[in-house]
């Protein structure tokens, strides 16, 4: 998996067939997520990151607050994420940390 996602809230199911991005439920256990609901995303294209910056903005314009909390092992990935979404408030916690293998 190139990424997880794991919300204090559902979060949806997706599949960008033009972009090769698939965000499924999540099957794996990590000790770094500490939210109850996440999903795995796959990406073939890294370009296409623009697309999961949509869908973070789409679930957190769906409730009024939310934790967000993004974990990825590539650090191009982590370091684009932390330029590009926005800090956290006091309606939407966002946290992005970089996968710690143990």
């Amino acid at each position: 998996m190139d990424l997880f996602i794991a919300s204090n809230r559902q979060l949806p199911i997706r599949y960008y067939v033009n972009e090769a991005i698939w965000i499924r439920r999540g099957c794996l256990s990590l000790h770094q997520l500490t939210l109850p609901f996440f999903v795995e995303v796959e990406m073939k294209d890294p370009l296409h990151i623009l697309k999961i910056l949509e869908y973070i903005q789409e679930v957190q314009q769906q409730y009024r607050y939310t934790e967000i909390q993004i974990v990825t092992k590539d650090n191009n990935i982590f370091m684009y994420l932390q330029k590009s979404l926005p800090d956290s408030n006091t309606n939407h916690i966002l946290t992005i940390e970089q996968l710690i293998r143990p």
